[in-house]
């Protein structure tokens, strides 16, 4: 690894660090971990994956430039077999959404709608007999 590839990896990873998802979804979790599970290289070949993905979107960048080692484009081969693939995804059972409190605001009164409808009935009696 060359100084200015070692300087695009560590300017990456401290951005990386840093970042907090905005929306994290449990099921996608999940099946990122499940195949980083099974291919030790995981973590390396990402984020090579997602430097070259950045340099080639930036043409003029004179850093692209000096990549040759771990960001060289041809140090991964990305088209593999299909036979490669060992875990069948579609046998993992999907994860239970989680609730907005909105969600479970209308989930409590949608079972309680009996109890909310005799409150307001009983409210609306009262304020008639004071009357």
């Amino acid at each position: 690894m060359t100084g200015s590839e070692r300087d695009v990896l560590m300017r990456f990873l401290r951005t990386l660090i840093q970042t907090q998802p905005r929306v994290y979804d449990d099921m996608a979790a999940k099946l990122i971990a499940e195949s980083v599970s099974h291919q030790p290289y995981a973590t390396y070949l990402l984020v090579q994956r997602v430097l070259l993905l950045e340099a080639a979107q930036q043409p003029t960048n004179p850093a692209s430039e000096a990549f040759t080692e771990f960001l060289r484009p041809d140090a991964t081969a990305w088209a593999g077999s299909a036979s490669q693939a060992t875990t069948d995804f579609s046998e993992l059972p999907p994860s239970p959404r989680r609730l907005s409190m909105v969600e479970l605001g209308l989930k409590a009164m949608e079972h309680h709608s009996k109890i909310i409808w005799g409150v307001i009935f009983a409210a609306f009696a009262v304020v008639l007999l004071i009357r």
